[in-house]
């Protein structure tokens, strides 16, 4: 019978690289060496096992209590929570006023909720990278400026501003960024905009003969860790 105790070969990695657990020739090595040393309930020492391994029938109990152990279903990791929403509508701000950017569109989710087209509520507290991309234009010429920025429970969330400035006319410029933020399991964030310029506004490109539609905002959020 093969020596059950004989150590992997360098190449077997201990974990496997797509699932993070432990490799089935190590698992069955390390396990094979608690058995042959009492399972913890015995004075054999690790050192015995040089002049005295199991008998063939033991070992090949052990294997088969291994086997066993082996062909249960792996553990899987819990699916992030996750979201992407997007507007495929104009959108318009009052001059020099604070306004939430709404959607209309859920691409998918998995945890995360919209409330009032604005307000997105993870439903679980842990950090949150959020993806946003908004589509500015100006519908007459000179220089109009936008900021955008995100929200926290109607609380401006500091050192989140975009400032940009739309230049001519139908001058449109598309502008995202990545945040990460911490949230609570009630908390709501919102991504608002503004302007002082009453001909600026966030675009949703129509349908051409050769391109689909586009959002005049989206944004993604996925958690990192709870």
């Amino acid at each position: 019978m093969a020596d059950i105790t004989s150590i992997p070969a360098a190449r077997v990695p201990v974990l496997e690289p797509n699932t993070n657990i432990m490799s089935r020739e190590w698992y069955r090595f390390l396990f094979n060496q608690f058995g042959q040393t009492g399972g913890g309930t015995t004075g054999l020492a690790l050192s015995d096992l040089e002049l005295a391994p199991l008998g063939e029938a033991n070992a090949a109990g052990l294997v088969d209590e291994v086997e066993g152990l082996l062909s249960l279903p792996p553990i899987v990791p819990p699916v992030p929570r996750r979201a992407a929403f997007a507007s495929s509508v104009n959108q318009t701000a009052t001059v020099s006023t604070a306004t939430a950017v709404t959607f209309n569109v859920t691409t998918f989710t998995n945890g995360i909720g919209l409330v009032s087209s604005s307000q997105i509520t993870p439903g679980q507290a842990g950090d949150y990278l959020v993806n946003y991309r908004v589509q500015l234009d100006k519908l007459s010429g000179g220089d109009g400026p936008a900021w955008v920025w995100l929200r926290k429970n109607g609380v401006d969330v500091a050192n989140t501003t975009l400032h940009w400035h739309v230049k001519g006319n139908d001058a449109e410029v598309a502008i995202s960024t990545g945040i990460l933020i911490q949230l609570g399991q009630t908390d709501y964030l919102q991504l608002m905009w503004a302007t002082t310029d009453v001909n600026v506004i966030l675009l949703a490109p129509p349908a051409t003969a050769y391109s689909p539609a586009g959002p005049s905002a989206l944004l993604n959020i996925i958690q990192v860790d709870p």
